[in-house]
């Protein structure tokens, strides 16, 4: 997308629904520009007849009609600012809504392939230098261009030789914008993949703490983000130093113009060519008019550095979504509970193979484990049942019905997740349970909390439920965490359960515990787990035994362990991750 459809595009999609509002500035920045010719011109009359005729009446009027002049510029230009900033603010939040609604509703695959720390940078900076090209550019160029064209007619009506003696320098302003704005928009583009490094980096930093700590690493990282800060800083500066590269050059211009204008009118004013009053208004006017002469320079640079920054945004407003829901698709009915995965192949977005043709059948009701070394694919196979990712080929059914012809709503619905890496909202224990269904009464949310063990222990809080758990349940042990994130797949009473290494992190009272509230939560469900500890799927209805993407084996305990000898090997080695 080039420079002129990407504005085009955010005209439509975004300023043009304020265009009533912008139509108020308009009107505003005419009033400014009169006013500030309206000044100018004022020296004319006041040179001649209080200077020049000594007329005492026009001594009281001419100061008073050039404060009035200065008030209306003044509240037009308060008027422009306030509508400008109305205006550019609405558009930076419409754009960060449309950008948190992409994340929430991107592929799995798509979030999980970018550095948080990179949305963060989109949100933040991004969203910052398009507010700055809007709010200070955009508006003010236009509010400048007007000031010109007043003030250039002005000068036109005073004496055309040296109005275009004046206006020969702004081609050359001119070819100096245009060369400092390419240059602005390679360096902008560095500032902001430097500041989203130093994102990313920040991130990292808070979530490691612990893991810095217990290395020793606080020098070697405390280095790294110096040099993080100071490429950002470096970047910002090229940045900020090309910008101000354009003031020496348009204040050598203004010199040069004014000089010209100087030699050429005292040149007519010798031979009485001109009036005093009249070159006075024209040389006022022609100072006045520099100024928008030396803004409109900036624009170039200003719209360069904007036009990046959209640039980013657009692209990941842009992302297609390779899962999407399915217009047409029905909703899913559940009778049975049943899971067939017919045929399944599966590869990750970077070509890495997962599943190999998957075929196996889940009785509605039963429990199910995957067991395999890491890497085998037992993460991925349960991560097609929501789909989060897509199969390559072949098919998987709940209850005969194709999940890829379903609603993603329909289908979500019927399916929670209790993981081992359990997140939580920095906000209280209620919350984060009710959760599992938004609305769900107070008894309901108490209910789930005894069914998960987790009732005993949130009482004994400092305020209860009402306490608040801090970032990712921070304030809470792992096993508690635990207990709530089963209460919040409890509350949701889905008809499928995955459980994803449960209790793999747990101590063994608080596996006790989460194993009772597990229990709980899948009677009457089909459960899909993975474990890392054989006492929790040995009495399962069915493992199945995964190896390298494939399904080498299934049946029940007692049956793995006579036929197959890659469980054999598992189960004497007393690992199943």
């Amino acid at each position: 997308m080039d420079k002129i459809e990407l504005i085009k595009r955010i005209f439509k999609t975004q300023v043009r629904r304020y265009l009533s509002q912008i139509l108020i500035i308009f009107l505003f920045i005419i009033i400014s520009a009169l006013a500030t010719a309206g000044v100018a011109w004022l020296l004319d009359p006041a040179i001649k007849k209080i200077f020049v005729e000594k007329d005492t009446k026009l001594l009281f009027v001419i100061p008073a009609l050039i404060v009035f002049a200065f008030m209306l510029k003044s509240v037009a230009t308060y008027m422009i600012r306030v509508k400008t900033i109305k205006v550019s603010y609405n558009v930076v939040k419409n754009i960060q809504i449309l950008m948190a609604d992409k994340i929430l509703k991107s592929d799995t695959a798509f979030i999980a392939s970018k550095h948080s720390g990179k949305f963060i940078s989109n949100f933040t900076n991004d969203t910052g230098v398009l507010l700055g090209v809007i709010n200070g550019i955009a508006i003010s160029a236009i509010k400048e261009f007007f000031t010109l064209i007043a003030l250039m007619s002005l000068m036109f009506y005073q004496n055309w030789r040296l109005s275009i003696l004046a206006i020969i320098m702004i081609p050359i302003a001119a070819f100096f914008s245009k060369t400092l704005g390419k240059r602005m928009g390679k360096y902008v583009n560095k500032s902001l993949e430097a500041s989203e490094v130093f994102t990313k980096f920040l991130s990292e930093i808070l979530k490691a703490t612990s893991v810095i700590k217990i290395f020793q690493r606080e020098e070697e990282e405390s280095k790294n983000f110096k040099n993080v800060i100071e490429k950002r800083i470096e970047t910002m500066t090229q940045v900020e130093r090309t910008r101000l590269g354009a003031g020496p050059v348009m204040e050598t211009i203004t010199g040069m113009a004014i000089a010209i204008v100087v030699f050429y009118g005292g040149y007519l004013s010798i031979n009485n060519q001109i009036e005093i009053g009249s070159f006075f208004s024209f040389l006022t006017a022609l100072m006045l008019a520099y100024q928008p002469v030396r803004a409109l320079a900036g624009v170039n640079i200003g719209i360069s550095e904007g036009i990046m920054a959209a640039k980013r945004i657009y692209s990941l407003l842009d992302t297609a979504n390779q899962i999407s829901d399915n217009s047409e698709g029905k909703i899913l009915n559940i009778k049975n509970k049943d899971i067939v995965f017919d045929n399944v192949n599966f590869a990750y977005p970077d070509g890495t193979t997962a599943l190999k043709n998957i075929t196996t059948k889940i009785k509605g009701g039963s429990t199910v484990a995957l067991v395999g070394k890491s890497g085998s694919g037992k993460s991925s196979f349960i991560n097609l049942l929501p789909r989060f990712y897509s199969v390559k080929n072949g098919t998987i059914k709940i209850d005969e019905q194709d999940i890829s012809n379903v609603t993603l709503k329909s289908l979500r619905k019927e399916i929670a997740v209790v993981s081992q890496d359990v997140i939580l909202f920095d906000d209280t224990v209620e919350a984060n349970i009710a959760y599992g269904r938004l609305g769900a009464s107070k008894e309901d949310i108490i209910l789930a909390s005894k069914n998960a063990a987790a009732d005993e222990f949130i009482r004994e809080l400092p305020d209860g439920y009402e306490t608040i758990v801090g970032e990712n349940g921070l304030k809470l042990s792992g096993g508690q965490k635990q207990r709530l994130s089963i209460a919040r797949a409890m509350l949701k009473n889905s008809s499928i359960i995955l459980l994803d290494e449960a209790t793999s992190a747990l101590d063994t009272e608080s596996e006790a515990k989460v194993k009772y509230a597990i229990d709980n939560l899948i009677k009457n469900r089909t459960t899909i787990v993975i474990a890392h500890r054989l006492s929790t799927i040995k009495n399962a209805d069915k493992i199945i035994v995964l190896s390298e993407g494939s399904l080498v084996e299934e049946g029940t305990h007692e049956e793995l362990l006579i036929k197959s000898n890659t469980y054999k090997k598992l189960y004497s080695q007393e690992i199943v991750v």
